[in-house]
């Protein structure tokens, strides 16, 4: 993890802050696309089941957030209204779009790294401790009801087709909830297994395994239905309870999984944006461990 611990006093300048939180953000955002072997995954040495994107796309796309997530944490810290931090993500969307010439590559990371930042920004105003329980309550505070009841829900979009049509919950819901997955699930799987492997890469794959055995992904649904997603969570679990990336022959295993993947055209991007999340908190937390 890369580090430049910020001593903090009375007289910080916020927005030294705030452009820490960017870096921060940013980085998990490379780290998550830096893997390989993400099973229908962009990756550095693949498209996964993507045909129109690849990992040179996905870093023009990271670029053009640069000073998004400044700005979120700043409206957090004071205290901007709701619609306000909405708009914010939409110009950071048009930006990614721009980029990506109409792909859309982080629209998922804008919309919860965005709401993370905010909620950062609130800790630091309220002087709370900048961890990822204090994050999740001030998210649910502030935010929950505004989410679940005021946002408006596009018919265009895959996930609100998937809600409508099947009950599944995603997105807006999970952060709502204050990442109610990350933090039960994925944050803790990341943090136990890092302290046994001390490795990002194994760490960060044992989570998004984590991550395909819980959540209901829309993205996994859209593609192939709820027979995919049934699948997907299976062979996600059969792999986690087999011992998953603590096995000697763990790439072997991935591969296959990540040949059936690209063969029957599934992505989970949700889990991969809810994997981008867990890494920020836990570098969030590990930058700021002796602050506050």
């Amino acid at each position: 993890m890369q580090t430049q611990l910020l001593q903090l006093d009375t007289q910080l300048d916020i927005h030294v802050f705030a452009d820490l939180i960017d870096q921060l953000a940013q980085e998990a955002l490379l780290e998550e696309v830096g893997l390989n072997l993400k099973p229908g995954l962009v990756c550095p040495n693949s498209r996964g089941s993507h045909t129109d994107m690849d990992h040179e796309l996905f870093l023009l796309s990271i670029s053009a957030l640069k000073g998004y997530f400044h700005d979120q944490f700043l409206y957090g810290y004071h205290a901007v209204d709701f619609e306000n931090i909405r708009q914010r993500g939409l110009l950071a969307e048009q930006h990614m779009l721009t980029a990506t010439h109409g792909i859309n590559t982080h629209k998922g990371a804008i919309f919860n790294l965005g709401f993370s930042c905010a909620a950062i920004g609130k800790c630091v105003a309220e002087n709370k401790a900048i961890e990822a329980s204090e994050i999740s309550k001030l998210l649910q505070l502030n935010w929950n009801h505004k989410l679940l009841h005021h946002l408006k829900r596009h018919q265009s979009n895959h996930g609100q087709q998937m809600r409508e049509k099947y009950g599944i919950t995603g997105a807006i819901e999970e952060v709502a909830s204050g990442f109610i997955t990350v933090r039960e699930i994925s944050l803790p799987c990341f943090k136990q297994t890092y302290m046994k492997t001390q490795s990002l890469e194994l760490s960060a794959i044992q989570t998004l395994f984590s991550l395909m055995a819980h959540v209901q992904d829309t993205n996994i649904v859209w593609r192939g239905g709820l027979s995919s997603l049934l699948i997907v969570q299976d062979m996600a679990k059969d792999f986690l309870q087999a011992g998953g990336v603590l096995q000697l022959n763990w790439k072997q295993q991935v591969q296959q999984i990540c040949d059936y993947f690209v063969q029957q055209h599934l992505s989970p991007g949700g889990s991969a944006d809810l994997l981008g999340v867990t890494l920020f908190l836990y570098k969030v937390e590990y930058e700021f461990r002796n602050i506050i």
